[in-house]
């Protein structure tokens, strides 16, 4: 074999190994891209998956992001997806407490919402954990009747107490009577004489307005009539009845509900105008004799000064038609 034929052979070697560690090399690099591979997934917010931003504005949960957030799931899933800005913002939340991380995560997220509907939710949220930290605390250590009797009571005052103390708090006294009408449905049966009396006696009109706008707390004060209001002459119903509407004739009284308390006034030219879309509930209070309001978009749904006044409808939206600017309706938002 002469010397040209074993630098063909040479080179041909070469370049085999050359090849081989070129693909050894790329192998390399291909596993350990894939072992290095992100795998995406998705949040469930009001069971409904989220895989956007845009999905999470649509299905925004505060008890479902708020679990999200603390588990440290929220920041995985915005690194993952990509969003880098957002995932800043979040690791910045240097609040602790519940009702200041939502108010950031609703900020960053530009959230469409009602500041005090937020509220009422998170005051809901913080008492139904509450409660089943306490549920799983009479497990564990086997309480006693009597003991679970006691706290039973306890939880219902100490919800009264919320009320009575927070008299200018709407999102608080709202949360404190869902959860009594959730959870103490039948002591309020029995005492809701004595606790709208006693909120009457101390001019507390936003917490008296509240109990009527929940529907469950209404069934149970304002029986046996809680939609049409209407009572046996003399009876306690009656009495308590009368007295709230002479707490709403008296200024001062109103001046207590600040800017809980909404009204417009306007003429329509006999056209129904969109006062307040549908998806948020109202409470009527009053209406001028001749003007007219209902629930958003309900044909034939018309609630006069007769179905109003002193009646306190709950409508969903309003509608408003009136043909003056001289009288004025008066609402609050549920």
């Amino acid at each position: 074999m002469d010397i040209s034929q074993n630098q063909l052979i040479l080179t041909k070697c070469v370049y085999r190994l050359e090849k081989r560690f070129q693909r050894e090399e790329r192998e390399e690099i291909e596993q350990k891209q894939k072992n290095n591979k992100t795998i995406k997934f998705n949040l469930i917010c009001d069971n409904t998956p989220v895989r956007t931003i845009e999905d999470l504005q649509n299905n925004f949960s505060i008890e479902d992001v708020l679990d999200y957030y603390r588990n440290g799931l929220l920041c995985r899933w915005l690194k993952v997806r990509g969003y880098e800005e957002e995932l800043k913002k979040v690791e910045a939340i240097r609040s602790e407490d519940s009702m200041g991380i939502i108010k950031e995560l609703i900020r960053i997220f530009e959230i469409p919402c009602d500041p005090a509907e937020v509220e009422k939710s998170i005051y809901i949220l913080k008492y139904k954990v509450e409660n089943e930290i306490e549920n799983e605390q009479y497990k564990q250590e086997g309480y006693k009747v009597e003991g679970i009797i006691e706290d039973y009571r306890q939880g219902y005052r100490n919800l009264l107490n919320t009320i009575f103390e927070n008299s200018n708090d709407a999102a608080q006294i709202k949360a404190a009577i869902q959860e009594i009408v959730e959870k103490y449905k039948w002591v309020l049966q029995y005492d809701y004489r004595r606790v709208l009396t006693e909120l009457i006696d101390q001019k507390m009109l936003l917490a008296v307005m509240c109990f009527l706008m929940n529907q469950q707390a209404r069934e149970v004060c304002f029986a046996p009539d809680p939609e049409n209001l209407t009572f046996p002459a003399g009876s306690d119903n009656d009495v308590l009845y009368e007295e709230i509407k002479i707490m709403l004739g008296q200024k001062e009284s109103m001046e207590t509900l600040g800017d809980n308390l909404k009204s417009f006034s306007g003429v329509t030219d006999g056209y129904w105008k969109d006062l307040k879309p549908k998806g948020q509930k109202y409470m009527l209070l009053s209406i001028g004799v001749g003007d007219f309001a209902r629930s958003a978009g309900v044909i034939g749904g018309d609630l006069g000064s007769a179905q109003i006044n002193g009646k306190f409808p709950v409508v969903d939206g309003i509608d408003y038609k009136s043909n003056s600017s001289m009288r004025t309706m008066l609402y609050m938002e549920v």
